[in-house]
């Protein structure tokens, strides 16, 4: 046994540990999110953000029929600019309950990135970085926890919500988000189906794994599965479902934030940064990849994007939250300016958008343009820059480790904030 401790390395090490508390407690994709246990770092000082609802709109949201309008037969498609509350910034007329309040909300029309397909565009916008064989990167919710602290001495730092998007990466498996498939269950379908005694038999078997484990590596890696027993038992002897059930939130305000999963993940994340969760992302639940076979869905998807989003900004300003949480709202790439016989439109990496509101974001603004056939960017934003002022708003100011051999990783590589955003 120790000849064959001392001889894998970190990863895999960190494998087969995860692999033997999976096994001994019976618990599916939970304990990611609970194998730390470090000590909140006091930021320097108040942040002008405390907590980020990521809302991704999977498969190439259209700029032109959201975000960046364009006034042109050629160009706009199906969709023309109105008026918002602020004379700053318009938006789509497929979105005239956001339009409704353009002055909380402002818009980066000048994203960029180097890839139309799918699933590498995906990986740059949740990461910051291109994908690189034998390398994952950690998502936004992971390094907030490494320079923030946890968040929340039992919940999770960070949520992913009907997602499929990197985790923590090349960071420690405590960095982990914890995933729910569905926002209408929770985390029923994550908990062990035992009873508290078979559970605490299996937690007495794998702290003694563990203490044998510890004795030839006592590293801090090792000591976060140690710690993942004590906070497992702690999260499951107590109600810790209350803050994951959608069911308890009043009917009217259910359908007000849509019936359907995206609208119902937007009502659990406001749910989760209530309670003290710092990054939740929810995925749209329908494809804006339908672009592809015409514009005949762009009614269904704007219909989704602009009653949800609304819908949180309102609950969130209600609560008096809104002002110390950021909402983002954005997809992989855009959709060309102008559309194809079938009335859809193609894949368009050049030029795309984010919609910011809330937290640490100045309202009712445009940052950066496209041309009048919303094509070329000016300046160009990427991805990285996204999350450098997210970033930036959270109060992150050191974005450096050394947990890697060799040359130090910075958060999406070290890019700029967009400071014309921020507040």
């Amino acid at each position: 046994m120790k000849e064959f401790l001392q001889s894998i390395d970190e990863s895999t090490r960190r494998a087969f540990l995860l692999h033997i508390a999976k096994a001994t407690l019976g618990v599916s994709l939970a304990p990611r999110f609970l194998l730390g246990a470090e000590e909140p770092k006091a930021p320097p000082a108040k942040a002008p953000c405390d907590r980020v609802i990521f809302l991704y709109m999977r498969g190439g949201m259209s700029q032109i029929d959201t975000f960046d309008p364009k006034d042109s037969q050629e160009f706009g498609g199906p969709s023309r600019p109105i008026a918002t509350q602020s004379p700053d910034l318009q938006l789509s007329d497929k979105l005239p309950k956001l339009a409704a309040q353009g002055k909380d909300l402002s818009v980066i029309r000048s994203m960029t990135t180097k890839t139309g397909a799918h699933s590498q565009a995906r990986y740059v916008m949740h990461t910051g970085y291109r994908q690189r064989t034998g390398m994952t990167h950690p998502q936004l919710g992971s390094w907030a926890q490494m320079f923030l602290g946890k968040s929340d001495p039992i919940l999770p730092s960070s949520v992913i919500i009907a997602g499929g998007n990197p985790g923590p990466g090349f960071l420690p498996p405590d960095y982990s988000p914890l995933p729910i498939g569905n926002a209408a269950r929770g985390i029923k379908d994550l908990l062990p189906k035992i009873d508290k005694a078979k559970l605490e038999k299996r937690v007495r078997l794998a702290r003694g794994f563990s203490s044998s484990f510890a004795h030839y590596f006592p590293h801090d890696e090792v000591k976060a599965y140690s710690d993942f027993y004590d906070q497992t038992v702690k999260f499951m002897s107590g109600d810790m479902s209350e803050p994951f059930d959608i069911m308890r939130e009043p009917g009217n305000l259910r359908a007000r934030y849509g019936n359907h999963p995206f609208g119902q993940g937007a009502l659990l994340a406001r749910r989760l940064v209530e309670r003290g969760v710092r990054y939740v992302e929810v995925t749209s639940s329908r494809s804006w990849d339908s672009m592809h076979g015409g514009s005949r869905n762009l009614a269904n998807l704007a219909n989704e994007l602009d009653g949800t989003v609304s819908s949180l900004m309102t609950d969130l300003r209600d609560r008096g939250m809104l002002d110390s949480t950021m909402i983002v709202v954005t997809s992989e790439f855009g959709r060309t300016p102008k559309v194809k016989g079938n009335g859809g439109r193609d894949h368009h990496p050049n030029g795309f958008s984010a919609m910011l509101a809330g937290g640490g974001i100045k309202g009712g603004i445009a940052v950066g343009e496209t041309d009048d056939s919303g094509r070329d960017p000016f300046p160009e934003f990427e991805p990285k820059n996204l999350h450098a002022t997210i970033a930036e708003a959270l109060g992150m100011t050191g974005t450096k480790i050394r947990r890697l051999p060799g040359r130090p990783s910075f958060l999406g590589g070290k890019p700029k904030p967009i400071k014309e955003i921020l507040a």
